[in-house]
């Protein structure tokens, strides 16, 4: 599988599935389903309130990363990320990629400053984790929650089968709200293929501007002219 149809499914965390399913789903679960009714003590379900509300308020971010390939190949960069839906992944040398979402297209260029392959961000995760609503309208989707004394692990699944594979998103956390972080997420797709995104130096930065998620690309000649 190419490196960036691994990316389309991995690289922004959760799973395969449109933001409108997503909301169907939401709307036809009682409950008796969600996430905090499963989680199975008070201390998880105290550590579930505090990383939804975490991830709601999470915004205007920048670091670096680390990412690990099913076999094992390591690749670092910079990223950006503004609520919602904007994101990009600038890959370091050797490696040429960048990965970009705009709020409507997630591109990936495999050389600067050619033209970029796109996708429809409805059919990514993206909406799902890096969305306009809150990870709790989709708490049908937070299938496990595990806390250990410095950390937190949520799985993810698709509960109607839909979507074969899982992610696994892992914070820093010590039982309180401030303590929650944003470290890594690891996803396994239907095919077994795995990816691991660790996120370093995670820094909020107030003056992200939309224009930072555009990509130097050949310009589009007007139809019918050459």
């Amino acid at each position: 599988m190419r490196l960036h149809k691994v990316l389309l499914q991995a690289c922004f965390a959760l799973l395969l599935l449109s933001q409108g399913g997503a909301a169907q789903t939401t709307a036809e679960n009682t409950a008796e389903n969600t996430a905090e009714n499963r989680v199975e003590n008070t201390e998880n379900r105290a550590a579930l309130k505090h990383i939804s509300t975490y991830l709601d308020q999470l915004d205007n971010m920048a670091g670096t990363f680390l990412q690990i390939d099913q076999q094992g190949n390591a690749s670092t960069g910079q990223f950006l990320m503004k609520r919602p839906g904007l994101m990009r992944f600038d890959y370091d040398p050797p490696q040429k990629l960048k990965v970009v979402a705009d709020g409507k297209w997630l591109a990936v260029q495999e050389t600067p400053g050619e033209k970029a392959d796109r996708y429809p961000l409805s059919q990514t995760p993206l909406p799902i984790f890096w969305g306009e609503t809150s990870l709790s309208d989709k708490a049908d989707y937070i299938a496990r929650l595990d806390v250990f004394d410095a950390a937190a692990e949520m799985l993810l699944q698709d509960p109607q089968g839909d979507f074969p594979g899982y992610a696994r998103l892992t914070f820093d956390y010590q039982g309180t709200p401030d303590t929650v972080n944003l470290r890594s997420w690891h996803v396994v797709d239907a095919q077994g293929q795995a990816i691991t995104i660790i996120l370093n130096d995670l820094q909020k930065r107030e003056n992200i501007d939309r224009n930072d998620f555009r990509l130097d690309e050949p310009r589009r000649r007007p139809y019918g002219k050459f």
